[in-house]
C-alpha cells in the first residue's frame, strides 16, 4: 500500500482537516464521545475496533487536543475521555456526515423506512429530522442539544455488538 501524504502543514484547511479526520477509527470514536460513551471498553466494544486502535487514536486525540483524559478510579488506574471545546466544535461534521448518509447511503426500506437515528431538539422536544435549525423553534442545534433515539435496526445491531 502507497504511503500517504501528509497534509499537516499544508494551507489547504480541507487537507489538514483531512488529516485528522480521515481515519475511520477517530470518526467511530468521536461518534461514540458524542453519544456519551467515555470509557475505553465502552468504546472498543461498540465501535468493534481493536484496543490497540483505540489506544493509539485516542493518543492522537489527545495531542490534537481534541480529547482529555480523565482519571475516574485511582486504583487500579482507570481513565475516562471527554471532549475539549475543540473536540466538540467537531459536532456539526460529524451531525453532517451523519445527514448525507441519511439521505445517500442507504438502499431503500434498508432502516425501516425511517432515519437509523432520530434526533429530537433537547430544549422543545421537536423531531428534528436532518435538520441543522430546531423546526419547532427555530433554534440551531450544537452540540448537547439533540437526544438521539436508535432505530429498531440500528438497536439490533447494537445488541448484536455487545451481545
Amino acid at each position: 500500500m502507497p504511503k500517504r501524504a501528509d497534509l499537516s502543514d499544508t494551507f489547504c484547511p480541507v487537507g489538514r482537516s483531512a488529516e485528522l479526520l480521515g481515519d475511520r477509527a477517530v470518526l467511530l470514536i468521536l461518534r461514540d464521545l458524542f453519544f456519551g460513551r467515555r470509557r475505553f471498553e465502552e468504546i472498543v466494544a461498540n465501535t468493534g475496533l481493536g484496543p490497540q486502535i483505540v489506544s493509539a487514536r485516542f493518543k492522537l486525540l489527545i495531542e490534537q487536543v481534541v480529547v482529555e483524559r480523565h482519571a475516574y478510579r485511582e486504583r487500579p488506574p482507570r481513565y475516562e475521555y471527554r471532549l475539549t471545546a475543540k473536540g466538540r466544535d467537531l459536532f456539526d461534521v460529524l451531525y453532517a456526515m451523519r445527514n448525507w448518509a441519511e439521505r445517500w447511503a442507504y438502499e431503500e426500506g434498508e432502516t425501516g423506512g425511517g432515519p437509523a437515528m432520530r434526533y429530537t431538539h433537547r430544549a422543545c422536544g421537536a423531531d428534528v429530522g436532518t435538520s441543522t435549525v430546531c423546526p419547532g423553534c427555530g433554534e440551531p442545534l450544537r452540540y448537547g442539544d439533540l437526544k438521539g433515539e436508535p432505530s429498531p435496526a440500528l438497536k439490533a445491531e447494537q445488541a448484536a455488538k455487545s451481545g
